[in-house]
């Protein structure tokens, strides 16, 4: 049996557990910077999976977990919760744990499928199961949302990977993926119609020096973002990422939904690299839906967002690829 913070002297490792887009140790490693010493694939009791709900329109559904007596499942996996658990450095979890800060780390008994005990694995606990005592509580209901294919994705291949079991892997397989309801693409369409039969807003161009000014930070810029070739202007309560304001989210969205760092990847408009934008002709058609996805979020989201202008350099960028076929 290995104690939860036992592996080295002085507890500078800490064990976590992965059950959604943490399972992958490709995706620990590439995509959350993260630096496993040692990494297994098994079960925690007690607990069931199910699809909560996230960001509308975009990214309407993660992995959560409710407690297992909750759960309608006739088989075991309904019993149990299969993922991996990771020993990692204790400021990485520090920081891991940051981006999980709607959930509570619940220190829970892990068994792997070759039958080793880890004790202490810090398991990802929706905060309204755990009273202030840390006990479970059983009577709150689990709301639920359909995951974005990027996230299933990511998910499924993470558990291939990890080498989960079958009937696990098979479970995840079961969920389906989020589809833009016909209304909303059709008003999507509509209002980019509109942008571009609008005399005052069809010939606006903005840079990306004057879009970055557009953070929300001064009351008198208030808060833009473009994705492909627009630039919204956000409700208040449009719900965005504070890193997504003035900036252009082409690029981040793409290593979103490849499964890169963003982190590591992402480029502000006045660092090296920067230039060339993404060129939409060349993504996959997966790539395009997420791109739209993203940019149903800043129009639909809150009071909904206005298309304002277009922007200069991802036009530049777009023409130039063509013109270099």
């Amino acid at each position: 049996m290995t104690g939860g913070d036992d592996y080295s002297a002085g507890g500078d490792y800490v064990w976590r557990f992965g059950y959604g887009s943490n399972i992958g140790r490709q995706t620990l490693e590439n995509k959350k910077n993260l630096k496993p010493r040692r990494f297994l694939v098994g079960t925690i009791p007690g607990w069931a999976l199910h699809i909560g709900p996230g960001m509308d329109y975009v990214e309407p559904g993660f992995a959560g977990i409710h407690p297992a007596h909750d759960c309608a499942d006739t088989d075991t996996s309904g019993c149990e919760l299969h993922g991996s658990a990771f020993l990692i450095p204790r400021a990485e979890a520090e920081g891991l744990d940051r981006q999980e800060a709607s959930y509570h780390v619940l220190p829970s008994r892990f068994t792997s499928y070759d039958g080793e005990v880890v004790e202490g694995v810090g398991l990802y606990v929706p905060k309204k199961f755990l009273d202030g005592d840390g006990n479970i509580i059983t009577t709150e209901e689990s709301k639920l949302g359909v995951a974005s294919l990027r996230y299933l994705t990511l998910v499924r291949k993470g558990a291939e990977e990890a080498g989960l079991c079958e009937a696990w892997i098979r479970k995840l397989y079961s969920f389906e993926h989020y589809v833009t309801p016909a209304d909303v693409r059709s008003k999507t369409k509509e209002w980019i119609e509109e942008f571009h039969c609008d005399v005052d807003r069809k010939d606006n161009v903005w840079t990306v020096e004057h879009l970055a000014k557009h953070d929300g930070s001064d009351p008198e810029c208030p808060a833009h973002v473009a994705v492909m070739e627009y630039v919204v202007k956000l409700a208040p309560n449009g719900g965005v990422f504070p890193s997504w304001k003035g900036h252009c989210i082409t690029r981040r969205n793409l290593l979103h939904f490849n499964g890169k760092s963003i982190d590591s990847n992402d480029i502000r408009w006045n660092e090296p690299g920067f230039r060339p934008l993404p060129v939409v002709a060349q993504c996959s058609d997966e790539e395009k839906e997420y791109l739209m996805q993203n940019l149903e979020r800043l129009l639909h989201n809150g009071d909904g967002g206005t298309i304002v202008a277009r922007l200069k350099e991802c036009l530049e960028d777009q023409e130039e690829c063509l013109c270099v076929k």
